[in-house]
């Protein structure tokens, strides 16, 4: 089969069209580039009573023992449950290169989908959910495309 100029053209033009499409879908969420937002959704989420993220110094034993009591468990156990293992917790390599660098002494930092911050992987919150990590571009897509209107 042999193609004319004119409809190769309209290949070319039609597959740059549905690239920049999916490009514009896949951009960073504003949070990870936009300091003052990413602080903004980071301290609602440390004030709210129903998420209560933490903790900003990882041996406060009594934000551990609270986050223990709201789950009805232990604190060992409640210290195993962090955003590293958070089914909204995105460190996929598309969201890594979103991110401004990377935090290694203590653990990573990640997007979390449910609150819309940069959070480190050694924290947690009280809408914590088992399951993650997110850790493949198209899980992580997924994720973004069901947040679009959160962002």
């Amino acid at each position: 089969m042999k193609i004319t100029r004119r409809q190769l053209k309209n290949i070319i033009k039609e597959t740059l069209a549905l690239v920049s499409e999916a490009a514009k879908d896949l951009v960073c969420p504003p949070a990870t580039q936009d300091l003052k937002l990413n602080t903004k959704n980071r301290d609602s989420a440390i004030k709210a009573d129903h998420i209560q993220y933490g903790p900003l110094n990882l041996a406060d034993g009594e934000y551990w023992e609270r986050a223990a009591e709201h789950w009805n468990t232990k604190t060992s156990v409640a210290k195993k449950s962090n955003c590293s293992n958070c089914v909204a917790f995105d460190i996929s390599p598309r969201m890594k290169d979103c991110m401004p660098g990377s935090v290694t002494k203590d653990g990573e930092l990640g997007y979390c989908w449910m609150h819309h911050f940069k959070c480190h992987s050694a924290r947690t919150c009280y809408t914590w959910a088992a399951g993650g990590p997110i850790t493949d571009d198209e899980k992580s897509s997924s994720w973004q495309e069901k947040n679009k209107g959160g962002m």
